[in-house]
């Protein structure tokens, strides 16, 4: 397989002082609608987020992400309102490359969103990880996320409403930190919509980190249309190819600036098979003219579909989540397992002896990222970042070894009763 240079993300962009000291989240485990909150994830400037347990009415649970609003924002009635519109076009959205909106809701003061559960990490972090361990990503794979990604955008794109009329969707935030990758070989986009609503916050917290993936429309603060999700695409097409960031701010210049410019360098020479081909789809994808633009997505996947035939470059899920799984999947799969049965076990346990849950996000590039809005969650399991407690001063280790003793209990007293009155042999 060709491998690209492995792409080193850049360090995160500096924040106001106010926004990087973490949000107190709630005491866990908590309640919320029809969800159980046990782990605090991830913060930021919208919202602290959960990995929660959802329950349905017929006792039937699974992992699902909650993001829940700050309860400052929840009470401005503009952003509520604005977020509350986007997410309720989002859940319009059911499609293999979208992350599926479960659930939106308010109780008491809270305002929320639950999100489909991706077990894997966001492309961003696929790359910081894969620049950590020396681990090239395949062109091929490249190919194959950037094509689901068009898949899902393209869909999104052309959805319409009750009324047989276009929505409208843009997403407005394609980029690596908003693709999640599984390790099933599974590529969704998560978000859409979110950014709007994140507007009426001000420029600045749309702007932040997420100028590098502008169209100079969007940069320039003009309306955006389809093609400007689709220049998003191209710019990640681009680093995966190149193994480098594409914008580049010169000093006494912002990345806002650079992306309002839009000059776009070529592609540098790697050897691959019918180059040309692959860096034509590239630059008309970035073209800084919307005319000269693809002007779908559908019609750069066409293209970047023929190209990976011809170049004998196709890919499928099955053989990435190989490759994840086999690079980076062992350890975090491990003590994700590990976690579950630990909140498991507290969840079969008397509630009388459980006591607050408290955790902090972990700290940024350690784990998992899982993004929603303009918050970043760290989804990868974390040894120290849950803390579970009960009565007694018990660990989490004693409590299972605690089960483990009841069962074994259980165990021999039914051989001791067989011993005593052993079944009929015929």
């Amino acid at each position: 397989m060709n491998a690209a240079p492995v792409i080193t993300p850049p360090p995160p962009t500096s924040v106001p002082s106010s926004r990087r000291k973490p949000r107190e989240g709630r005491n866990l485990p908590s309640r919320l609608g029809r969800h159980t909150l046990f782990e605090r994830i991830g913060y930021g400037g919208m919202a602290n987020i959960y990995l929660a347990r959802s329950r349905t009415e017929l006792g039937a649970r699974r992992l699902c992400v909650i993001k829940e609003v700050l309860p400052e924002l929840a009470h401005d009635s503009r952003f509520a309102e604005l977020l509350v519109t986007e997410a309720k076009l989002s859940s319009r959205l059911s499609h293999v490359n979208v992350v599926k909106i479960e659930d939106l809701g308010r109780e008491d003061d809270s305002l929320f969103i639950a999100m489909e559960y991706v077990e894997g990490f966001d492309l961003r972090e696929l790359l910081r990880r894969a620049a950590a361990e020396r681990v090239p990503m395949p062109i091929e794979f490249s190919l194959l996320v950037i094509g689901d990604v068009l898949r899902g955008l393209d869909y999104a794109h052309r959805l319409k409403g009750d009324n047989g009329k276009p929505l409208g969707i843009v997403h407005r935030d394609v980029s690596p930190s908003n693709v999640l990758v599984s390790f099933e070989g599974e590529v969704k986009l998560c978000d859409f919509g979110i950014a709007k609503a994140s507007a009426a916050r001000g420029p600045d917290e749309v702007i932040e980190g997420k100028a590098g993936y502008m169209s100079p429309e969007q940069a320039r603060g003009e309306a955006v249309d389809a093609r400007s999700d689709v220049f998003a695409a191209g710019i990640m097409l681009w680093e995966l190819l190149a193994g480098r960031r594409l914008y580049k701010a010169a000093p006494g210049e912002t990345l806002l600036d650079v992306a309002r410019r839009a000059s776009i360098p070529p592609l540098p020479a790697r050897g691959l098979p019918e180059e040309e081909q692959l860096a034509a789809i590239v630059m008309r994808a970035l073209s800084p003219s919307r005319d000269e633009r693809y002007p779908t997505a559908a019609a750069m996947l066409r293209d970047i579909e023929r190209y990976a035939s011809t170049a004998r470059m196709l890919a499928s899920p099955i053989r990435f989540g190989e490759w994840l799984r086999e690079h980076f999947g062992t350890e975090i799969l491990a003590e994700r397992r590990s976690r579950q049965r630990a909140i498991e076990a507290l969840e079969r346990g008397p509630a009388a002896v459980l006591t607050p849950i408290v955790t902090d996000a972990a700290p940024p590039d350690s784990g998992t990222r899982l993004k929603v809005g303009n918050d970043v969650a760290l989804a990868a399991p974390q040894p120290k970042a849950i803390t579970p407690a009960v009565a007694g001063d018990r660990s989490e280790y004693g409590y299972m070894v605690a089960i483990m003793l009841l069962a074994a209990t259980m165990i021999a007293t039914l051989v001791a009763l067989a011993v005593r009155n052993p079944p009929p042999l015929f």
